[in-house]
């Protein structure tokens, strides 16, 4: 019997299962079915010469396009849109060795586990942030920063409960309500909301997905308006979040209100209980005139300031739905956001970063063009360049949509996020001195 090597899921509602006999299964996301069984890698996963070759040790969903197979010591990086393996990675050049591209993974010097020689699997949890397993241990992996997450490995045992403690085969994360890990023909199901294990099954005929909204991995900004209206709702169900506007209405067959390009009215303002706080008008219990495209980033920009400590309670903003601008503005049509400040708890300790006072405000460093640093200020440097980094994953960064091009813009680069140390033009930058800009869709209509 063929046993499961690595299992991935894929932008496009797919999810992919790959065997040690080169071959991978095929099933739909959206209505959880098995599509097809028993397919060689080689041909369908970029060819023989810049594709994978085989079925990878560990296959991991970065974002903005890319995704990453790991096969003991060594990675490669696979392009979503061009269907291969990125050029310098593919012949005549090599994989590259885990110790070049995957920083602070752990070489065995404690008397652990040598992580640089390999993992067993890997997932991206949709917070910006993957979670790494090996034996009985696992470790998060910082996207924003590149590098592992201070404080790991820790024993997979106490914190994840009731997975497998050790050896896992492979790990999955369609987005929305269920993950799934397994181990040898088992496999178990667990629900994100809950934080645990609520089903169990073996392979190969007894795996089945539970169905995930259409564009659960899809970035914001290639959503469309149907996909937003559906992820949305399964939120609502989820209890993320309530609308004040339309009222939300399930019928027989789907969703009866909102219709898709309707904007929503979201109150009380909070996202999974994150609350969106109007700087300028503390007290407004809603924000309005969303459209649901960017209502999806916003909660999505929840999950990743709040992947970590600190806790984040609290996303300031200078106006959601509304701008001063004309009325085919990104603003004024609900496609925007200006995001001021980050608070929460650190250590018990509240703590309320404003980008203006400890961003904006900042002098020049020496030798950089960019002020914010964590010889600065570790804590705001770390939430604001989450945010940034989200930003640039999720809406839009060097382009409009699907012009949008690998790589996503650096801090101190130009482009479609705006923000204090923005390389772009000089009156955007003077102007985003007290907030990181981000939209979804052309900045005018």
């Amino acid at each position: 019997m063929v046993a499961l090597e690595a299992a991935i899921a894929w932008p496009n509602d797919k999810v992919y299962l790959f065997f040690d006999d080169d071959t991978y299964h095929r099933y739909h996301a959206v209505s959880g079915s098995f599509e097809q069984g028993a397919l060689p890698v080689k041909p369908n996963w970029g060819g023989p010469v810049s594709g994978l070759d085989g079925s990878p040790g560990a296959f991991v969903w970065w974002g903005a396009g890319k995704a990453y197979a790991l096969t003991g010591g060594t990675y490669v990086r696979y392009d979503q849109f061009a269907n291969h393996v990125d050029p310098e990675f593919a012949p005549p050049n090599t994989p590259q060795p885990l110790t070049v591209g995957w920083h602070g993974l752990p070489d065995g010097s404690d008397g652990g586990p040598n992580w640089q020689q390999g993992v067993d699997t890997a997932v991206n949890w949709g917070t910006g942030k993957l979670y790494l397993f090996k034996g009985d241990a696992y470790l998060r992996y910082d996207i924003t920063a590149d590098r592992v997450d201070p404080g790991y490995p820790l024993p997979i045992a106490g914190n994840w409960p009731g997975v497998f403690g050790q050896d896992l085969t492979a790990a999955l994360y369609p987005g929305g309500h269920y993950a799934y890990f397994f181990r040898g023909d088992a496999y178990q199901r667990y629900d994100v909301d809950a934080d645990t294990v609520d089903d169990t099954g073996t392979l190969p005929g007894g795996f089945h997905l539970a169905p995930t909204p259409s564009g659960a991995l899809a970035p914001a900004r290639l959503l469309t308006l149907p996909q937003a209206n559906k992820l949305m709702a399964d939120l609502i169900r989820r209890g993320k979040l309530t609308l004040k506007s339309p009222v939300f209405v399930d019928g027989p067959t789907g969703i009866v209100s909102p219709t898709p390009g309707q904007h929503v009215s979201v109150s009380p303002p909070a996202l999974d209980g994150i609350r969106y706080t109007n700087a300028l008008s503390p007290t407004v219990d809603f924000f309005d005139n969303v459209d649901q495209r960017m209502l999806m980033a916003l909660y999505r920009l929840t999950r990743w300031v709040n992947s970590s400590r600190p806790d984040v309670t609290e996303l300031l903003h200078l106006g959601i739905g509304h701008g001063s601008g004309p009325p085919n503005d990104c603003h004024n049509q609900g496609r925007a956001l200006d995001l001021s400040g980050i608070a929460g708890t650190l250590g018990g300790t509240p703590f309320n970063k404003s980008v203006k006072s400890d961003w904006g405000d900042l002098s020049p460093r020496p030798g950089s063009d960019i002020r914010i640093a964590p010889s600065v200020d570790a804590l705001a440097y770390g939430l604001f360049t989450t945010a940034f980094r989200f930003a640039t994953f999720e809406c839009e960064a060097n382009d409009i949509g699907t012009a949008n091009k690998w790589p996503m813009p650096d801090l101190g680069g130009s482009g479609f996020v705006i923000y204090p140390d923005y390389g772009g033009d000089p009156v955007l930058r003077a102007s985003h001195q007290n907030h990181i800009h981000m939209q979804v869709g052309p900045t005018r209509i």
